[in-house]
């Protein structure tokens, strides 16, 4: 008796579905890079940009980042709300790149502190709901696929952190060989090409539920209010903390390169190091958190990650030499490689609602630390210098580890299973 070849067949229907999973998650990796290229040579040329080719002081420096981070809020939700009404996300992720693209581009010649502050908050902030997008098509696209979220999103985000180890060094290198021009022109070529990727060669996900209120006019409002009423008070704790520690985390992007340069008197390129040897350590960092953070429990190691980060901005106005800036990056990505995986995912498990909506919820965190950070910095480096700026970080990271600590307090030791994930959906 021949045996039966089920097995040849099943592989034949698998295979088709299979190569079409590795490809979406190819191009999602792609994507992703390209965005972190760009967004990495924002990140550590903005402040740059600001006082040397814009003229800016630290005051209007930290009124750049406030006033973008007042409109990024409004545009986050309004984005996280317009995209899941949208029947594909794809359209929703070219969007937000291409406005960072149109952004970029004006950056090549504009020198008018006017011009660059409404390009920055407009165009960039629109940018920036780019990263809730892509990691609402995320999670969708592994739900769909059967995947785990936990270690496929941080397989993602790892990504973004390749991005910022190559990202910084070429940016620098392009500055101070190029001028801020042929700078920002790269980083529209980078974001033209996520544009493409992101329409193009994404497949479209299976339809998903889309709320449709009954007052068309009042239905965006009505949305926010449901879901805000609907986040858990454990997970205002959680989002509380990441706000707190967020705020520190751009305050230190704000004021690190101004600080190397202007008040130690060091190469501007050392910023470009630091930030890429950061984000190189970040990579396994993050794919051994994503794997292990189910089994320990994702606060408590997000917790732990807390209190890392106060360690590191109390030594960081210490150092005052370049070997000494590097070493402190082994802390920096430990810290960094926790806080920017893991409580998104933790969101996305306890609050109810649409992928996009909830993304958005938790990444509009960004622009209110942008918003506070650049107060704070603007105030502080004006009337005490720059390292005191360090100090105020390692104070809100003290504030952040208090807050988990509350929520640890109220819900036990195993907050932020995926059991206790489901009870608080329920």
């Amino acid at each position: 008796m021949k045996p039966a070849r089920p097995t040849a067949a099943g592989n034949a229907e698998r295979t088709p579905g299979a190569r079409r999973s590795t490809r979406t998650a190819s191009s999602l990796g792609i994507a992703a890079g390209c965005y972190a290229l760009a967004m990495s040579v924002f990140g550590t040329t903005l402040s740059l940009f600001l006082a040397d080719a814009v003229g800016a002081g630290p005051g209007r420096i930290g009124l750049y980042f406030t006033g973008c981070a007042v409109v990024g809020i409004g545009i986050n939700l309004a984005m996280g709300w317009f995209s899941d009404r949208l029947s594909d996300r794809r359209t929703a992720l070219a969007a937000t790149a291409m406005a960072g693209c149109a952004g970029a581009l004006i950056f090549t010649g504009a020198r008018d502190y006017a011009v660059v502050f409404a390009t920055g908050a407009v165009l960039l902030g629109l940018n920036e709901a780019y990263i809730s997008q892509l990691f609402a098509y995320v999670k969708e696209f592994a739900d769909a696929t059967g995947r785990e979220v936990t270690p496929f999103s941080s397989a993602v985000r790892s990504i973004f952190s390749a991005g910022w180890v190559i990202g910084p060094p070429v940016g620098l290198y392009l500055l101070t060989h190029a001028g801020f021009g042929r700078m920002y022109a790269a980083a529209a070529a980078l974001l033209l090409l996520t544009v493409v990727l992101g329409r193009w060669f994404l497949p479209a996900l299976p339809a998903r539920p889309r709320p449709e209120p009954k007052d068309e006019s009042g239905g965006r409002r009505s949305a926010l209010h449901s879901l805000l009423t609907t986040v858990p008070p454990r997970t205002w704790l959680l989002l509380g903390s990441v706000t707190a520690v967020n705020v520190a985390n751009q305050m230190y992007l704000i004021a690190i390169s101004l600080y190397i340069t202007r008040d130690l008197h060091l190469s501007a390129s050392l910023v470009g190091l630091m930030a890429g040897a950061c984000a190189a350590l970040e990579i396994p960092l993050m794919i051994t958190v994503g794997r292990l953070a189910d089994r320990v429990g994702k606060v408590r190691v997000v917790a732990a990650a807390v209190v890392l980060a106060v360690l590191f901005f109390c030594l960081l106005p210490m150092a005052g030499s370049a070997p000494a800036l590097i070493a402190l990056q082994v802390p920096n990505a430990m810290w960094i490689a926790v806080i920017t995986s893991l409580p998104m995912v933790v969101v996305q498990q306890e609050v109810p609602g649409g992928t996009g909506t909830v993304s958005a919820l938790y990444s509009s965190t960004f622009p209110v630390a942008q918003l506070l950070a650049g107060a704070i910095t603007g105030v502080v480096a004006a009337q005490a210098g720059y390292r005191s700026v360090f100090w105020i970080c390692a104070v809100l990271c003290a504030l952040a580890a208090v807050l988990l600590l509350f929520r640890m307090a109220a819900r036990g030791a195993n907050d932020g299973s995926p059991a206790n994930s489901q009870e608080a959906a329920a």
